[in-house]
């Protein structure tokens, strides 16, 4: 049996077979693992004939993400995610996904989001006053679905704009299985697709009656390619779809454990009450809070809860020619998986990485490495949408601890459910008193 992967010296692994994939047993397999074996070593799969490859070292990283980025693609693990998203930027390939990027970035430039911070803010104004009407009633609110639930709305709004009645004609909002729904099998994914549906229906009404639209929707049907070509439908709602997902489902995974890590740390709890009442909220609800020095602390918080509990915990490659890693020859075809989740906790890059300390990120000596903080990956496949991500949750936690002080309700620490993205198994309870 050939290796993927030739080496100069011997790399260790686990002798037992193992298929590495989006689940808990991975996560706690690479946790364990990372603690014998170190930052680079060999896993064989029962279904491959080569071995796959954990790299965990931050400038391997930053080679196979950035320097040699062109040599490497998305790898194993994205069966389920093209079930349920289709062809989108999360999961294309080639020159294909370079033409979507391209026209799907001039939407995520700073001066376009800023568009929806007014949105944004009347939200979590909103969400804000459904947890002041709960407050009152003394009893825990679980919190985690009611983050699902709001920046579903947002994403939604974001995507169709004026549009967005349409979708939730009456109480009912199609895509509320989103949230109602903690299972990504394939009859979820069967149930997600139909919705596609809807959004053709959604964009035949934009066609029949054109007008100018500021909504991602709007500026996906105006792109256009270097050679005046725009989305085919297809790519159009597979680009929705796509939006939809991740827009949703990773923010609103990191707000949760963020409220947990707040209500746990009293000191940092109050050291944000303090700086939200500082706020001006008109001109937050206009700005997003962008280069306020206010909310340095805030983008500390939020980074630090990245670091700890980043929804994209486990990235896949394959690379498609031979390359090399440090002292490893790498073939085409081997496999590697990165998981931000090991690399965050890292002890060479990270001081007491296990601690939550928001003061890491204010100044500025950590990681010692930058390759050990990815939170939104790196390189040509950053996360597009980092900058309204970082938007929504500074937002959201202006407002809630400006009006609430909460405290964790239960007696456990919330466990861990690694799947596509790193959330709460059993959502977050607290204690909210209003201010």
């Amino acid at each position: 049996m050939s290796n993927s992967l030739s080496d100069v010296r011997p790399v260790v692994g686990p002798s037992a077979c193992f298929p590495i994939g989006p689940d808990d047993a991975t996560r706690s397999m690479l946790w364990r693992w990372h603690g014998a074996f170190g930052d680079v070593y060999r896993v064989q799969s029962e279904d491959n004939a080569d071995a796959s490859w954990v790299i965990h070292d931050p400038a391997l990283v930053q080679k196979i993400l950035v320097g040699h980025a062109a040599n490497y693609r998305k790898g194993a693990g994205l069966d389920r995610v093209r079930i349920l998203l289709g062809n989108g930027i999360m999961v294309s390939e080639g020159e294909f996904w370079t033409r979507q990027r391209r026209l799907l970035q001039p939407a995520f430039r700073p001066r376009t989001l800023a568009d929806f911070n007014g949105m944004i803010d009347q939200e979590n104004r909103r969400l804000a006053e459904r947890w002041r009407m709960h407050a009152e009633t003394g009893q825990p609110l679980e919190v985690a679905a009611q983050i699902s639930e709001s920046t579903l709305v947002i994403v939604l709004k974001s995507i169709f704009g004026a549009d967005y009645p349409y979708i939730v004609e009456g109480e009912s909002n199609p895509f509320s299985l989103l949230t109602e729904e903690p299972e990504r099998n394939l009859r979820f994914a069967a149930r997600f697709r139909r919705l596609g549906r809807l959004v053709e229906q959604l964009i035949d009404r934009r066609e029949s009656a054109p007008r100018p639209a500021f909504d991602f929707l709007g500026h996906m049907l105006a792109a256009r390619s270097r050679a005046g070509e725009a989305m085919s439908r297809k790519a159009l709602i597979d680009e929705v779809m796509t939006l939809i997902v991740a827009g949703h489902e990773t923010t609103a995974s990191a707000l949760a454990w963020a409220w947990y890590l707040i209500a746990v740390n009293p000191v940092i709890r109050e050291r944000l009450q303090a700086a939200a009442d500082r706020v001006d909220l008109d001109q937050l609800g206009r700005d997003g809070g962008h280069r306020n020095p206010d909310l340095a602390y805030f983008d500390a918080v939020i980074n630090e809860t990245l670091r700890l509990y980043p929804p994209g915990w486990l990235l896949s490659r394959r690379a498609v020619a031979d390359d090399s890693l440090g002292e490893h020859r790498i073939e085409a075809g081997a496999q590697l998986f990165i998981s931000p989740y090991v690399l965050h906790r890292h002890p060479d890059y990270w001081r007491a990485p296990e601690t939550f300390d928001p003061a890491r990120f204010e100044q500025g000596e950590e990681p010692a490495h930058r390759f050990a903080y990815i939170p939104f990956a790196a390189g040509p496949r950053h996360c597009i949408g980092e900058q309204m991500a970082m938007t929504e949750m500074r937002v959201h936690l202006v407002h809630m601890l400006r009006r609430f002080t909460p405290s964790y309700a239960d007696p456990h620490p919330p466990q861990m459910e690694s799947h596509i993205n790193l959330r709460p198994a059993d959502g977050i309870y607290l204690q909210l008193a209003a201010r």
